[in-house]
């Protein structure tokens, strides 16, 4: 699925700003799929001229204008139309399984912190998503809270596969230098 196509999904909702948008994918399906403001400004701007949006510039003294974005009953029937389409196979970006890959290139001390590394930062991912999931499962209904329980599942099953491997990789010799 696209950028602008989970931009109508949010819409769908309400009126967002940019900022809100942005913060919609940060705080809601940031685990697993995320966007920047060099992609939503674009897909808000495409969106408008396909007619899938309007914006309303909201004056505000003191401080910059607000532009909000409404979808429009053709911007709920294309997403309503996207969300139809066949599902297709998820595609993995992991810097940290590319270091892994390679990591027989590192010293043992060089494995060991990689390893420990990637450990605290799915720790620490999980202590986040379940810190958001308690300050924001009131509001989910029973798909999005599908969708926080298998992230918060995700992390879990991948330190504890880490946590199983970790001593057995770092038996293996490292290529030496």
């Amino acid at each position: 699925m696209d950028v602008k196509t989970i931009i109508l999904g949010f819409l769908s909702y309400g009126e967002m700003s940019g900022y809100d948008i942005k913060q919609a994918f940060t705080n809601s399906i940031g685990f697993f799929y995320d966007a920047s403001f060099g992609a939503i400004y674009p897909a808000l701007r495409k969106l408008e001229e396909e007619g899938f949006v309007t914006k309303q510039e909201i004056i505000q003294s003191g401080k910059p204008n607000k532009i909000l974005y409404r979808i429009t009953e053709a911007g709920k029937q294309s997403f309503r139309q996207e969300i139809q389409t066949p599902i297709l196979p998820p595609v993995l970006r992991s810097d940290m399984l590319v270091k892994i890959f390679f990591g027989k290139s590192r010293t043992i001390d060089e494995q060991k912190d990689l390893l420990e590394g990637c450990l605290d930062t799915q720790r620490q991912l999980l202590q986040q998503s379940k810190d958001s999931y308690k300050k924001l499962e009131v509001n989910f209904d029973e798909y999005q809270r599908f969708c926080w329980e298998y992230t918060i599942h995700h992390l879990e099953s991948t330190i504890s596969f880490m946590e199983q491997k970790m001593t057995s990789l770092l038996k293996q010799p490292a290529y030496s230098v």
